[in-house]
């Protein structure tokens, strides 16, 4: 599993209560994801209608969205991060594109404040 793969994960919902299948990409450097048994991701999600202002819609229409395996129009949710036992993984379905990689970076300083290039909030 590398930085930037799009895996499908028995994901916990936020109180711990159940599990769902979804879509998140990994974020952890491979230097990390070579070494330890977990990743940390971002959460992917279909609900472009609920959107946080730390979200990155991503449209079929995105040149790079063939490559993810996702298959409909989806928010990445930055604000979102989880650290998980890369068994939880259920299958590696695509890759962000340099595009992506870039939006991804800059939303993610965004939310923690970073220093560096941001993109503007879009709600």
């Amino acid at each position: 599993m590398n930085k930037w793969d799009v895996v499908l994960l028995s994901f916990p919902f936020t109180d711990l209560s159940a599990t769902k299948v979804r879509p998140a990409v990994v974020v952890s450097p491979d230097s990390y994801n070579s070494t330890s048994q977990d990743v940390v991701v971002v959460l992917i999600t279909t609900n472009t209608a609920r959107r946080s202002p730390f979200d990155l819609l991503l449209q079929k229409s995105h040149p790079e969205f063939l490559q993810t395996g996702l298959r409909y129009d989806s928010a990445i949710r930055t604000d979102k991060l989880f650290t998980l036992n890369r068994r939880l993984a259920v299958a590696s379905i695509g890759r962000f594109g340099p595009q992506l990689k870039t939006d991804v970076e800059k939303q993610l300083r965004l939310f923690f404040q970073l220093p560096g290039e941001q993109l503007t909030l879009k709600i």
